[in-house]
């Protein structure tokens, strides 16, 4: 009874994240769900007369590139392997702009079609203020305090780097200004002194399309306690919430005895399946940069 009661509320509560992450993670997967874009595609036929016609296939480019490997460093020996077939991992992609109309060319260099994306003027633009303004030394700098900060923190730790530290990441301070009486984002990047400057409307600057993937892809903690903290909870709800639900959906299985023998069976083929994925995962990021 606490099982399904648990698995029933949680999911109420979650409801909106569960669809969040449902819809979003399609859309991550497939470009031209929801679009906000307008596509149009181009047959390979109608480029049969282009330059794109004469593309080399992937293991036709990849000898290519081995010729080219050999005479640069003859004193190798270096030959293609015959068992793992050349790959590309994506389209090859363009794009200008026409005013805030956005266009873009995307080639597929298997079956050499193509399509042609047009992403409307952004109804949320962040208008610039104070160009002149693209950088601000302070004194004290304090990449620089922080910098001198790290010996003391790896002393502590019982560790001495061999080679020079290199900064990691790009911490920002955003804070809001007025510039003339009118309210601005001021975004600071302390490891270079970069500033952004850019009116304050309230608005975020994303399509819904790019607010609710954003949502699906926020991650980590902040140091400061605001909206994006508090949404890392719920990410780790989601968490909690994915096993409690496979927990408790295998105590109730469990619970009816006639589904047993069928059940079983269903979670043979899903480990087997999960499995067979994961190994061909691996495989592939063994084998592949992208």
């Amino acid at each position: 009874m606490f099982a399904r009661r648990a698995h029933l509320y949680i999911g109420l509560f979650l409801l909106p994240w569960v669809f969040l992450y449902g819809a979003t993670g399609a859309m991550l997967n497939h470009s031209g769900l929801f679009p906000e874009a307008t596509m149009q595609t181009v047959d390979a036929n109608e480029l049969t007369d282009s330059g794109w016609a004469n593309f080399p296939k992937q293991s036709e480019l990849a000898e290519q590139v081995i010729d080219a490997m050999r005479r640069a460093s003859p004193e190798s020996t270096i030959v293609l392997d015959p068992d793992h077939a050349p790959e590309f991992t994506n389209d090859l992609g363009f794009q200008w702009k026409e005013g805030e109309t956005r266009h873009t060319v995307h080639l597929n260099p298997v079956d050499k079609s193509a399509w042609v994306a047009t992403f409307p003027e952004n109804r949320e633009p962040l208008e610039t203020v104070l160009n002149e303004i693209n950088r601000v030394e302070l004194t004290p700098n304090p990449m620089a305090i922080a910098t001198q900060t790290v010996p003391t923190v790896l002393d502590a730790a019982g560790m001495q780097p061999a080679d020079k530290l290199e900064p990691l990441g790009w911490c920002k301070l955003n804070f809001l200004a007025t510039v003339d009486d009118s309210p601005v984002r001021v975004t600071y990047v302390l490891r270079d002194g970069h500033v952004d400057i850019t009116r304050y409307t309230g608005e975020d600057g994303y399509s819904p399309r790019q607010f609710f993937v954003r949502l699906h892809t926020s991650h980590g903690q902040p140091p400061h306690w605001n909206g994006r903290r508090l949404w890392s909870f719920f990410i780790d709800a989601m968490a909690i919430a994915m096993v409690t639900w496979g927990v408790t959906g295998l105590l109730m299985w469990w619970q009816i005895k006639r589904t047993r023998l069928i059940g079983s069976g269903v979670i043979a083929i899903s480990v087997l399946t999960a499995a067979f994925m994961y190994y061909s995962m691996m495989d592939f990021y063994a084998a592949t940069k992208l």
